[in-house]
């Protein structure tokens, strides 16, 4: 890991009025695109303008423009400063602010993900949730124990990926001019084949946990199909 940097999670679950924050903070094309370019790499505001000048030329992107959406994005926690870095060419001793996403997938709900009882795991908690949102879309499940089960996988698999995300970062750094969506795409890629070969046999069987205990529910399954907005 870079000094001053901090692991960015897999997923995120915004509720409540942070969700709510969250939504109208990406009603705007320039925080999405903030967002997407942040969820590749660290970045600050000078390289940020510059990123935003690169998808429009025909647009102006002033640098008070930008920090004000940085500051709208880390409000509803969906950025956050990691650490600093000199200004200019490096030799300066000023100090300029880098910024990155909070995490790689970001799941928006308003709804109640209160269902089920408290656990001793935040990383559990977390998946559960997302389960209850998939029962919500009409996948059935037998009884806690399958639940249960699919939650400990994608806890698992969440643990081993982030170790590959590590050993991910060492070639990427040799590639630090590629755009944000390739460098999310091979670093994902990488997060998997450079595992050693023990977490690698781990990763694949807790992905044929959650992918088959998933798919036997959705069969079973007959909810509505969810809303998208």
């Amino acid at each position: 890991m870079m000094p001053g940097t901090t692991l960015m999670d897999t997923l995120k679950i915004l509720t409540g009025q942070q969700a709510i924050d969250a939504y109208r903070a990406l009603s705007d094309e320039n925080r999405r695109q903030i967002l997407h370019a942040l969820r590749a790499r660290r970045m600050s505001t000078t390289e940020l303008v510059a990123f935003l000048c690169e998808q429009d030329p025909q647009k102006e992107v002033k640098p008070q423009t930008v920090r004000y959406h940085l500051k709208e994005l880390e409000k509803c926690g969906l950025i956050h400063m990691d650490g600093y870095e000199p200004a200019g060419n490096g030799d300066s001793h000023i100090m300029q602010k880098l910024w990155r996403a909070t995490a790689e997938n970001v799941f928006i709900t308003t709804g109640d993900l209160n269902g089920f009882s408290a656990r001793d795991s935040y990383d559990l908690d977390k998946t559960l949730d997302i389960v209850t949102t998939m029962k919500n879309l009409g996948f059935v499940f037998e009884n806690e124990g399958e639940i249960q089960q699919i939650a400990e996988a994608l806890t698992k698999r969440d643990r081993i990926v982030s170790r590959g995300r590590e050993l991910a970062r060492e070639p990427l750094r040799q590639a630090s001019e590629i755009d944000p969506a390739l460098y999310v795409m091979f670093r994902n890629i990488l997060s998997i084949v450079r595992l050693n070969d023990s977490d690698y046999e781990e990763y694949w069987k807790t992905s044929h946990i959650i992918t088959d205990g998933l798919r036997a529910a959705h069969r079973k399954g007959t909810g509505p199909n969810p809303k998208v907005y």
